[in-house]
């Protein structure tokens, strides 16, 4: 039963899952209000992958064409050592005709979404970091914001201010936050990558580096680096890093050519976030507020698009927030907690200070692909669509 008046909503966070829900929530004719404590949005970051789930949610939005225009298609992942012996190829084909994913800017993606968002009646407050609620007597809520302000009211809030969430505390339940002890240089760069596919080489669980095609003959070139180590490498110079790394990834040589100073990379760490509860009565969380993740499964944004989506859908199905909030929950508890558990697994296999991982890791991931039963869970997995622990394919 849809809610028989328009909510007056604040949306926290001008990210994909921000941007995505203020688009749908405000289209299906509430009052939304979107918060950003950035005082300009643009396009900024390095390369994604949009993944079959996040693909379902563009098609549904009418924008997958478009921003497919910019993209260049990933026929497989494949990861090999350095000195070229193969560690893992996954071909997404072999999962369904034409599955594949696709290389992307994160900036494209969200000028997109940013489009929609004027499209619609939005009223946008940008510069403005929110960092708690009060409750009414009237049962609705306003926020605060660091300047001291008061704003609302609100009948809920959809709360998207990722990773690094200062609303995560209001909600009062229990939630942790895993801090990785190694991050990524990224940096984008003309060239075309490894055509079709998300390249990888890989020595151990201390080196790593990777190439993303994007789309636009770019690139986004990638490199572990543990945050222990990150100030040396600044010391020794943009120099020494580009030889490290073409020694390391020979097929990155066009790729680093193009890097003249540390200005062109963005160091990014990582954490990992876990709340036993992810609602109450006025507020849910989305995307990395709610369960952020490294990237080494490629799922981030998928996850924060998909979010949004089933958040807009369980709205539009229940009579009252609370019982939409419980409605979400049940639609994506499952697929949440799957991804989030396979990602906290997965990540220190690739990067962490455990060599003993990366020996099992060398020894077991090579031969998972030569099950049919494994090597579809996993093309199910990494395209977006697992449904859950126990559960096959999820439809968008």
């Amino acid at each position: 039963m849809a809610p028989d008046r328009p909510y007056r909503i604040a949306v926290v966070g001008f990210g994909m899952a921000g941007a995505t829900s203020a688009y749908l929530l405000a289209k299906a004719g509430h009052a939304v209000t979107l918060f950003e404590r950035a005082p300009v949005v643009g396009a900024v970051g390095a390369g994604i992958l949009l993944q079959m789930s996040g693909q379902a949610i563009l098609r549904h939005l009418g924008v997958l064409d478009s921003v497919l225009a910019h993209a260049a298609p990933l026929e497989e992942l494949h990861a090999i050592h350095v000195g070229g012996r193969e560690l893992v190829r996954n071909r997404y084909g072999l999962y369904a005709e034409g599955c594949r994913a696709y290389g992307l800017h994160r900036g494209v993606l969200f000028e997109t979404l940013k489009t929609l968002v004027e499209s619609v009646p939005v009223t946008v407050d940008l510069g403005v970091e929110i960092d708690g609620r009060i409750s009414n007597a009237d049962s609705t809520v306003d926020l605060t914001d660091t300047a001291g302000n008061r704003r609302g009211p609100f009948d809920f809030i959809v709360c998207g201010d990722g990773a690094r969430s200062r609303l995560r505390g209001a909600l009062g339940s229990r939630h942790y936050s895993w801090k990785y002890g190694h991050g990524t240089l990224w940096a984008i760069t003309p060239g075309c990558g490894v055509r079709g596919k998300l390249f990888q080489v890989v020595r151990g669980t201390r080196n790593l580096c990777g190439l993303v095609p994007m789309g636009d003959g770019l690139t986004t070139l990638y490199w572990g680096v543990p945050k222990s180590e990150y100030a040396g490498v600044l010391a020794r110079g943009i120099g020494p890093l580009k030889d490290e790394i073409v020694r390391f990834c020979p097929e990155a040589r066009d790729c680093a050519e193009h890097l003249v100073d540390f200005d062109q990379f963005l160091f990014t760490t990582y954490q990992h976030n876990y709340m036993a509860r992810r609602f109450d009565r006025t507020i849910v969380f989305l995307g990395d507020a709610a369960h952020a993740m490294s990237p080494h499964l490629g799922q981030g944004i998928n996850l924060a698009m998909v979010d949004a989506w089933v958040l807009a859908g369980a709205i539009a199905d229940a009579p009252t927030p609370l019982e939409a909030f419980r409605l979400f929950e049940r639609r994506q508890r499952g697929y949440q907690r799957y991804y989030s558990a396979v990602t906290l697994m997965l990540s220190p296999f690739f990067q962490s200070d455990w060599p003993m991982l990366g020996w099992g890791r060398d020894r077991v991931l090579p031969l998972l692909p030569k099950i049919p039963f494994v090597r579809r869970q996993m093309l199910m997995t990494v395209a977006g669509l697992k449904g859950g622990f126990l559960k096959g394919e999820r439809a968008f």
